[in-house]
C-alpha cells in the first residue's frame, strides 16, 4: 500500500513539473518574441521597421500579458499544491475571456489599417493569422472553463490554448531566413503539442481525448489559414471585416 501511495505521489509530482516547465517555456517564448516590438521596444533591435503603438495596441498588450501571467501563476499554484487559490483565481479568467475576444478581434482588424504585419505578406492575407486565432484560443479556453472540474481535461485545453498564443511570439523572432514561413508561424508552437502528446503516451499509453481534440482543432486551424489566406474568398471576407473599423 505504501509503495502504491509513493508511486502516485511521484506521478503527481512529475505531472506538475511537466506542466510548470511547459508553462514557463511558453511564456518565455512569447516575451522573447515581443521584446523588440513591445516589452523592450527601443532597447532590443527589431528585425523590421515598427509602426507606432496605438492605445488599442497598448490595451491588447496589457490584457494579453495579464492573461499570460495569470496562466503562469495558475499553473505554478497547482505545482506548489495550492489548488484552493487556483480555483478562486480562476474566476478572473471567466471575466477576462470576453475582453480578450473583443480586443483580440479589434487589434487584428486594425493591423490591416496600420500594415503592422510582416512586410513580405500583404496585410489582408496576414489578417487570417491573428483573426482566426481568436476563435481557436477563445473556444479552447471556454471549453477548459466548462471542464474545470475535470482537471486532466482542463489543464490540457488551457495548455493548447496557450500554444496557439505562442505563434505571434515565434513569428516575431529574428530566425534564419532559410526556415520556411509556415514553420516560423506554427511549427515551433506545434512542438509544445508534440511534447504534450509524448507526455500522454508516457503516462497513459495513449493520447488523452482533450489533447487529441484540442490539438486537432489547433492544427486544422493552422492548415486552413495557410490554405486560404491568399484566396479571393478570404480576401473578400477580409476587406468586408476591415470595413467595420476603417
Amino acid at each position: 500500500m505504501a509503495t502504491k501511495v509513493q508511486g502516485r505521489t511521484r506521478a503527481v509530482s512529475s505531472e506538475r513539473k511537466f506542466y510548470a516547465a511547459m508553462a514557463i517555456t511558453m511564456v518565455l517564448s512569447i516575451v522573447a518574441g515581443f521584446a523588440p516590438s513591445y516589452y523592450m521596444r527601443g532597447v532590443v533591435p527589431a528585425a523590421f521597421p515598427l509602426p507606432s503603438i496605438t492605445p488599442l495596441m497598448h490595451l491588447h498588450g496589457v490584457l494579453f500579458t495579464a492573461w499570460m501571467l495569470l496562466f503562469l501563476v495558475q499553473t505554478l499554484l497547482v505545482t506548489n499544491g495550492r489548488p484552493d487559490i487556483h480555483r478562486r483565481l480562476g474566476l478572473t479568467a471567466v471575466a477576462m475571456l470576453p475582453a480578450m475576444i473583443v480586443v483580440g478581434t479589434l487589434a487584428s482588424l486594425y493591423q490591416v489599417i496600420r500594415a503592422s504585419g510582416p512586410p513580405m505578406v500583404p496585410p489582408l492575407s496576414w489578417l487570417s493569422i491573428p483573426l482566426l486565432a481568436v476563435p481557436v484560443y477563445a473556444g479552447l479556453i471556454g471549453w477548459a472553463l466548462v471542464k474545470r472540474r475535470d482537471s486532466q481535461t482542463h489543464k490540457r485545453l488551457m495548455m493548447i490554448a496557450m500554444m496557439e498564443m505562442t505563434s505571434p511570439g515565434f513569428g516575431r523572432m529574428p530566425l534564419p531566413a532559410f526556415i520556411p514561413g509556415p514553420v516560423v508561424l506554427f511549427g515551433f508552437s506545434d512542438l509544445f503539442l508534440v511534447a504534450l502528446i509524448a507526455w500522454d503516451y508516457k503516462q497513459k499509453g495513449r493520447i488523452h481525448r482533450a489533447t487529441a481534440i484540442g490539438g486537432g482543432i489547433m492544427i486544422a486551424s493552422q492548415i486552413f489559414r495557410l490554405a486560404t489566406w491568399q484566396t479571393e474568398t478570404w480576401l473578400a471576407f477580409a476587406r468586408w471585416s476591415v470595413s467595420f473599423v476603417s
